[in-house]
């Protein structure tokens, strides 16, 4: 058996950003891109306290919700086909359910 996969785009260009957020709900880590989606390729997040965390697309969630303990985190490694991916011309956020310093690293692709 053979499996084909073909994820287009294929050639563009990897951009890698972070935010450190500490506020209750909802936190920009990219913000809208006219035209364009955001897919996140590869990610790290880590918190102080134990936190909720999950993906946004503008206000919708793209992302399961992480339970994450106190200083623990999650790391999402390089996937071509990318994690999470935002509607066309929103914002990628992230959620916290604590207000509690929170690192996010992320890579990802304009499509």
């Amino acid at each position: 058996m053979q499996n084909v996969t073909s994820t287009p785009p294929k050639h563009r260009t990897v951009i890698s950003t972070f935010v450190n957020a500490s506020a209750l709900g909802s936190t920009a880590v990219v913000n809208a891109i006219a035209g364009k989606s955001i897919r996140v390729v590869s990610a790290a997040i880590v918190t102080t306290l134990a936190n909720n965390v999950k993906f946004l697309s503008a206000a919708t969630d793209i992302s399961a919700t992480w339970p994450l303990g106190a200083n623990g985190g999650i790391v999402l490694p390089y996937n071509d086909h990318g994690w999470v991916q935002t509607a066309e011309g929103e914002a990628l956020n992230i959620n916290l359910s604590v207000a509690t310093a929170t690192g996010v690293h992320i890579e990802y692709i304009a499509v």
